[in-house]
């Protein structure tokens, strides 16, 4: 099943942005911050998403949201907006939930083993809370950036182990990094996908075939995948273009 999720859908009206996107997708992976955070949605979801017919997942919030957090006050709080979300997703028959790892901080560039330490405490959390709600929690790598962490897979791998938390493979974030094979290699432990494009450099959600990934080849590896492939992108145009060419690549052609 082929969703669609994008920051630019929250600065658009609930009810409009479900009409635009049921149209073109069978499910919707909500970015659960700004206009559509989902406890301000809620009501409306309820009333209006079952005519639709469109299955949902969430990306919890991003903006100031730090799991590593070495300020125990600003990492509560960003657990507490996590958990909250998890909440709703629960409340909301939604059933998967990707979150992503730690930033360093100023703080945390030279304290690293205590960034790791703290971000899996809080994910240890977050395991116990998803499990008691039904909720999937995939944790998401991150693109090559200054103050990113899980940007390798064995990062990734040992921030999740022992948990029953998933990984959500951002096939552009890995490209960023040159280890997409390498990120193919944890198909196991997949349960989301991000689907977009750019050309190696730094993370351009572009939409498939505008960028240098061999979408080919990470199609051949995720060979018995049943998750959802979602397509990230900058606006919706974009998305339908990225859809119409993994359909494509899906179907062989």
């Amino acid at each position: 099943m082929i969703a669609a999720s994008s920051p630019s859908f929250t600065a658009i009206p609930f009810p409009q942005a479900l009409h635009g996107i049921a149209k073109e997708f069978q499910a919707w992976e909500i970015v659960a911050e700004g206009g559509h955070e989902l406890r301000k949605i809620e009501r409306q979801f309820m009333e209006l998403a079952p005519s639709y017919g469109l299955r949902f997942s969430a990306h919890a919030p991003m903006s100031d949201i730090n799991i590593g957090s070495l300020n125990p006050r600003m990492r509560e709080a960003s657990l507490k907006e996590l958990i909250t979300g998890l909440g709703a997703c629960h409340r909301l028959g939604i059933d998967t939930y990707t979150v992503h790892p730690a930033f360093l901080t100023p703080l945390g560039f030279v304290n690293r083993d205590k960034v790791k330490e703290a971000a899996r405490d809080s994910l240890l959390r977050l395991d116990r809370i998803s499990e008691d709600l039904g909720v999937r929690v995939a944790l998401e790598n991150m693109p090559r950036m200054h103050s990113a962490t899980g940007t390798r897979p064995q990062e990734l791998t040992e921030l999740i182990e022992g948990t029953g938390l998933g990984i959500c493979l951002d096939i552009g974030h890995a490209h960023t990094m040159g280890l997409v094979k390498e990120f193919l290699k944890l198909k196991r432990r997949i349960i989301n996908l991000h689907v977009h494009d750019n050309r190696g450099e730094f993370d351009e959600h572009l939409p498939i075939g505008d960028g240098t990934v061999d979408f080919p080849q990470v199609i051949k590896g995720l060979k018995g995948y049943r998750g959802r492939y979602v397509i990230e992108s900058r606006n919706l145009p974009d998305a339908v273009i990225g859809r119409d060419r993994l359909t494509t690549l899906l179907n062989g052609h």
